[in-house]
């Protein structure tokens, strides 16, 4: 039989730093010293920094994911689980030897210490509520950890609690007990459920020896590995898995899984569960839809194991193979096996950078494995449709309005009126607000994934503002959009990403460049300006920045509105194919008559032309960062990523800029690959005054007469930009004093 969970302590030696090349995916691309035995790894995506813990040397290696360069950070003895929070960047390390929980400060590594209970063996951090629930062993009971006063309170669950597991949605805390109610651990195991505001606890019954336990918050189902399967007295042997239905309590089914279960881990966005079998060196998958399960061979002695929801992709660590196992669940769970240091324990990822880290406790090194490549996806436009107004009667698509500090998921492939096949991969949407008074931030992102640490777009005087955004699909398609304030949320949609086919086309990008100035001479691509309710073509392949020859099947555009002299306010402007019918979506909205920016990818209509409705006279700017085309020499294909912030010019002693200024992309902590030749980016400017305009375009070149974004009116301000890139960076200037925020989603590459 396993021996009982209880302290662990290790003495391992010192082993020599090595940085290899650069190599493709799934290799290991560099070795990083940690001090003795590294046993468990965090990672804090938003700032690329990784947390091994040291059991043996009672301390903590802190890892710059860009440079790999690493700190050391003593805290208590026989550090053993570390917990990351990546919205106040504070770091949770569980300490079994003097029952102690160290709080490290990511921002400067300062440290303090809250007293636990005996033997903390596993911890989990609710980010929502700012609580941390650790699992003390030896004293059966959770300690709960207030984030912001660090006070404590215990909560008494069963005997030799081993795992725990946050649901952040319903604010429910699960805790396996390894020996249930029975001092003597012969009977069949328990898991506690604890309210997480008011504390009380409820029993359920599972398998024997329960040893790990995840959650899967979209479902609301719990999954409990069980060691010994449904008799501890035949242990070791098969395993069982219990699944819990979070909404009741209650044991919905009891699966079969290999031999000594004891890491359990889930893709939200998939609704997979992968369990890993200490015992035969099998994953068991689990289909969370049907409970179907399939069975995977990996290494021998798998002890870890973690998802990349991004790339669908799972890692685990086999302790006695020395290896790490890649199941790639996009095609068929086929495995690449990567050779590590000894006896792999732990496994960190960040799936910003697509960086692996595994520590191995032998011979106190941690991996570094470059994940899989994300798969290229190609565009589809479709007829500009209507997918979300929240304005309407309550319904999926519809009302009410979403609530300030809480998230809503939409669908977008079971909305029928658009037609969005169930293989759109990413979405390319202009998302609108309609703010109750109004709107902090407003954050938009793939169902299943966590909620970056980022903005779509900001509304801080209450105006209805658009902004465009390409956001890949999560869980059932789904996209999930998080408000500050209570505000009306509208979805339009112009097109999808999906795999490469036979209907898909690929981006070219081209210089930031002007199409049409109806300031200008009147003409085809110039004035007169934009007459109220009355629609006007332009002929788009008229213009000098599209080369002569070129058959752009849609445009990658930027719209700006200019006020006519008057003053006068524009309720929206749509734009769609010339050919077609009006649709009832809008680009962009201009209530308060100022000088207003947004992206959009429009079809190309007959002749290469697009139409343009004003409800209301104005001006109208409208440059092109490049087009779609069916695949050919010099096309891309969108990569999509998890959102990320490259710049934030507020932390550079908050002094704002004006001028040129070279963002270095490649050298961010995003890290995108030196092999994208465009950026998809949300920019977004904090000015403390009036800032006209900001441009972006490719570093190297001249500085093109086209503007990205303006700010006449001095609030917050975001718009959506494909930018070029021939060597990783690209050039912003600011006409005046600004802040600049960039966050990326994704590139494009061959």
């Amino acid at each position: 039989m396993r021996k009982m969970p209880g302290l662990t302590f290790l003495c391992v030696v010192i082993s020599t730093f090595v940085i290899a090349a650069p190599a493709i995916a799934q290799q290991v691309i560099a070795t990083v010293p940690t001090d003795l035995g590294p046993i468990a790894v965090g990672v804090n995506a938003a700032t690329n920094k990784i947390y091994v813990a040291n059991i043996s040397g009672s301390d903590v290696t802190v890892i710059n994911g860009f440079t790999l360069h690493t700190a050391t950070v003593p805290v208590g003895a026989g550090p053993f689980i570390v917990a990351v929070d990546d919205v106040t960047n504070i770091i949770y390390v569980a300490n079994q030897l003097d029952g102690t929980v160290t709080v490290l400060n990511g921002s400067n590594n300062n440290t303090s210490t809250v007293e636990v209970g005996d033997v903390p063996y596993d911890m989990a951090v609710n980010p929502v509520t700012n609580k941390i629930y650790t699992v003390n062993n030896q004293s059966d009971d959770v300690t709960v950890i207030d984030g912001v006063t660090q006070k404590t309170t215990s909560v008494d669950v069963g005997l030799l609690p081993v795992a725990v597991a946050v649901n952040t949605v319903t604010n429910k805390i699960y805790v396996a007990n390894y020996c249930g109610n029975d001092p003597n651990c012969e009977s069949l195991g328990t898991v506690t459920v604890v309210d997480g505001v008011t504390l009380e606890t409820t029993t359920v019954n599972v398998g024997a020896n329960p040893d790990a336990i995840a959650v899967n918050p979209l479902t609301n189902q719990v999954y409990v590995a069980n060691y010994c399967g449904t008799n501890p007295t035949t242990c070791p042997g098969p395993g069982t898995v219990t699944v819990i239905d979070g909404n009741n309590n209650n044991s919905t089914s009891t699966l079969t899984a290999g031999n000594s279960p004891d890491v359990v881990v889930v893709n939200p966005v998939t609704n997979q569960i992968y369990v890993a079998n200490q015992g035969d060196g099998t994953v068991t998958a689990i289909n969370g839809g049907t409970d179907q399960t399939t069975v995977v061979t990996v290494g021998k002695d798998p002890v870890a194991a973690a998802v990349d929801p991004v790339t669908n992709k799972i890692y685990v660590a086999n302790s006695e193979s020395n290896t790490v196992t890649m199941i790639d669940a996009n095609n068929n769970n086929k495995t690449t096996t990567v050779a590590v240091g000894n006896q792999p324990s732990a496994i960190g990822i960040n799936s910003i950078t697509n960086r692996i880290y595994v520590a191995n406790t032998s011979d106190n090194t941690v991996s570094v494995i470059a994940g899989a490549n994300a798969s290229p996806l190609q565009f589809v436009s479709v007829p500009p449709c209507r997918l979300v107004d929240t304005r309407g009667s309550n319904g999926e698509f519809g009302g009410p309005p979403i609530q300030g500090g809480t998230s809503r998921s939409f669908p977008i492939p079971q909305q029928t009126s658009c037609n969005i096949p169930a293989t759109a991969a990413a979405y390319s949407l202009n998302v609108t607000v309609v703010p109750i008074t109004t709107l902090g931030y407003l954050t938009i992102w793939p169902t299943g994934e966590d909620q970056p640490v980022v903005s779509t777009m900001n509304s801080t005087d209450g105006r209805v503002k658009a902004n465009a955004a390409i956001v890949p699909a999560g869980y059932q398609g789904a996209v999930s959009v998080y408000v500050t304030d209570t505000t009306n949320v509208i979805l339009d949609i112009d097109g999808y990403f999906t795999a490469p086919g036979s209907e898909t086309y690929q981006f070219y990008p081209l210089t930031p460049c002007r199409l049409v100035d109806t300031r200008g001479a009147d003409g085809g691509l110039g004035g007169p300006r934009l007459a109220a309710q009355t629609p006007r073509s332009f002929p788009l392949l008229e213009s000098s920045c599209i080369p002569a020859g070129l058959n752009p099947l849609a445009y990658s555009l930027n719209f700006t509105v200019v006020p006519n002299p008057s003053g006068q306010p524009l309720g929206y402007l749509s734009v769609w194919p010339t050919g077609e019918s009006q649709p009832v979506v809008s680009t962009l909205n201009n209530p308060t008559a100022t000088v207003v920016a947004n992206a959009a990818i429009v079809p190309a209509g007959t002749n290469g032309a697009i139409d343009v409705y004003a409800y209301d006279t104005t001006d109208l700017l409208v440059d092109i960062d490049g087009y779609f085309a069916a695949p050919g020499t010099g096309g891309l294909s969108m990569y999509p990523g998890a959102p990320c912030r490259v710049l934030d010019t507020r932390q550079n002693n908050g002094q704002p800029f004006s001028g040129e200024l070279t963002v270095n992309v490649v050298g961010s902590v995003c890290a995108p690959p030196s092999t994208a030749q465009a950026y998809i980016f949300n920019a977004t400017v904090v000015p403390p005054g009036s800032m006209p305009y900001l441009t972006l375009w490719p570093d190297g070149e001249q500085q093109p007469t086209v503007s990205t974004l303006n700010a006449y009116d001095g609030f917050i301000t975001s718009n959506m930009a494909i930018v070029p890139t021939t060597n990783g960076s690209i050039d912003a200037y600011a006409y005046a004093l600004t802040q600049l925020i960039l966050d990326i989603s994704g590139y494009f590459a061959p």
